[in-house]
């Protein structure tokens, strides 16, 4: 049985609970955005990690050593499709595109998201479809019943009702899960819906001055399950202790107690 995009769940609600906000905040007062910015080493090294596991999510075979090979020495792995390490190169550009012009892109709303999905996809898929909202019809998406909507003038018309609900946002980590979930949800082009909304989410954080999201490797697994969950359920409860244990685990600050358990992030997701 397939499941229908249903349009009242693009209606904005609030997704972290006021403690949990504390916490996200004091990781990020503990971890600058401004310092790490100033660091360039941390910005090849987090663009590098950030590349690596958004393509290990998207099926990529790369290894994390390949992976830097690839980004630090331009060298391809043997035995690799072009295809894959295209994918890497581009998620490593669209990445350092956001830590240098994040405002610029979040203030241009669809089109700063475009601007994103042509630099993820370029030489993956073709020219006239780079930005471009789909043409596809009946996409399938692996791991849900969740059928997204058809139409182009359908789309981005939901596309507008996402970005006018952005604006409702009282604050940005509510703002950059929104975004991610029903960006990914509405299914906006033709593939790289997913990277793109990742790559958005966090456009949003750096462009209110807070260090981007890193998704551990040791938490892709947690992330798809939320991403299908949302698909079928609308339910941001995964994504909100994705993002919650992310910051803690990238993001230490003292006075945060790494340790403790989530809300709605069972053992082994």
């Amino acid at each position: 049985m397939t499941i229908s995009f249903i349009p009242s769940r693009l209606e904005y609600v609030e997704i972290f609970r006021d403690v949990e906000l504390e916490e996200l905040r004091r990781c990020a007062q503990a971890n600058p955005l401004t310092a790490l910015l100033s660091n360039e080493r941390w910005k090849e090294e987090s663009a590098i990690d950030f590349a690596y596991t958004s393509a290990q999510i998207e099926g990529n075979t790369y290894s994390r050593a390949d992976t830097i090979t690839l980004l630090k020495l331009g060298r391809t792995a043997g035995g690799k499709s072009f295809l894959e390490a295209q994918m890497i190169v581009n998620l490593r550009d669209a990445y350092s595109l956001i830590l240098d012009h994040a405002v610029d892109i979040v203030n241009a709303g669809i089109d700063g998201l475009r601007r994103i999905h042509t630099v993820l996809m370029r030489g993956i898929l073709p020219d006239d479809q780079l930005g471009a909202t789909r043409k596809t019809t009946r996409v399938r998406i692996a791991g849900t019943e969740y059928v997204p909507p058809d139409g182009v003038l359908y789309i981005d018309k939901q596309a507008a009702v996402i970005f006018r609900n952005l604006g409702c946002a009282n604050n940005p980590f509510d703002a950059s899960v929104y975004a991610a979930c029903n960006l990914s949800y509405l299914q906006i082009f033709e593939d790289g819906n997913k990277r793109t909304s990742r790559v958005f989410q966090n456009a949003i954080l750096i462009a209110a001055g807070l260090p981007p999201i890193q998704f551990p490797i040791s938490m892709i697994e947690a992330y798809i399950d939320a991403q299908l969950v949302f698909y079928e359920t609308g339910d941001f409860l995964m994504h909100r202790a994705f993002v919650l244990e992310t910051y803690r685990t990238s993001y230490p600050a003292s006075d945060v107690d790494s340790a403790s358990t989530l809300d709605g992030m069972e053992p082994g997701s």
